[in-house]
């Protein structure tokens, strides 16, 4: 067992799958401490995580390319979050959440090609060789949101070099960790805690049970795939395990845009 790949994993699970727990938090909010709600949400949440990991296992590829397309939105939609109301989101957004995917398939392209085998048991080529033709396109787009689109444009920009350097010079598990769990994880709980203003300890506690439960199933997952070597295993546990339980959470966070009903409910009613 390595532990250059199983810190960070560690890292991925323990600090950063957390904050999707904080769905639950979400959910019991609106299902108003009805037992019959919360328990329907867990129900259909846990349906899509499993649907999810079907499709992994039947469709390897086709699983890894929509993981990755999804992660790229939420990614971005979180980083921009703060500058919504602003035009040229979109463009934001695709500059932002696609940084960590093609800075690590960039420059580490033999590493990243060899956890992609991990993966989806079979090589990709033409995923990595797809990633790295967007980068200078990718570098364009960043160069725009700093010369023309103002100071939100240019902090943008600049956020995004200063991680492109640490995810260039980090190991491809490292880098990722890094930014998981050190900026999108850290963002969420801050975005959680700013609508719910505080989070209970109730709450924190719920966060620790789903995490407890969702790691050791991870974990559980890790020893089952075990064949010779478990290293890969856990690779391969830990980034389904977050396919499975990142399919559901976009679903809430983005689509269903679940913090923000919350914030406006939340919102104090001005008299007339």
């Amino acid at each position: 067992m390595s532990w250059q790949t199983t810190v960070p994993l560690l890292l991925i699970l323990l600090a950063g799958l957390p904050h999707g727990a904080t769905d639950g938090v979400i959910a019991q909010y609106f299902a108003a401490k009805r037992f019959l709600s919360f328990t329907l949400f867990l129900i259909l949440y846990s349906a899509i995580a499993g649907l999810t990991i079907i499709v992994w296992y039947v469709l390897p590829l086709a699983g890894l390319v929509v993981f990755v397309a999804l992660s790229i939105s939420h990614f971005g939609m979180m980083d921009t979050s703060q500058s919504a109301h602003l035009p040229n989101r979109a463009i934001r957004v695709l500059a932002h959440g696609i940084m960590p995917i093609l800075v690590i398939a960039t420059a580490h392209s033999k590493e990243t090609a060899e956890i992609i085998s991990i993966l989806i048991q079979d090589d990709a080529p033409e995923l990595i060789y797809f990633l790295q033709i967007a980068t200078p396109i990718w570098a364009l787009i960043v160069s725009w949101l700093f010369f023309f689109q103002g100071v939100v444009g240019r902090q943008a920009a600049v956020e995004i070099g200063v991680l492109t350097i640490f995810l260039a010079l980090l190991p491809p598990l490292w880098g990722f960790a890094l930014y998981f769990c050190g900026i999108h994880s850290l963002r969420h709980f801050r975005e959680v805690i700013r609508v719910f203003q505080p989070l209970t300890k109730r709450f924190y506690w719920m966060i620790f049970v789903i995490s407890i439960f969702s790691i050791t199933l991870i974990v559980m997952m890790a020893y089952w795939l075990t064949s010779v070597d478990f290293n890969n295993s856990l690779i391969r546990a830990t980034f389904i395990g977050l396919a499975a339980l990142t399919v559901p959470h976009i679903l809430l966070i983005d689509f269903f845009k679940a913090l923000h009903r919350v914030q406006k409910n939340l919102e104090p009613t001005s008299p007339n």
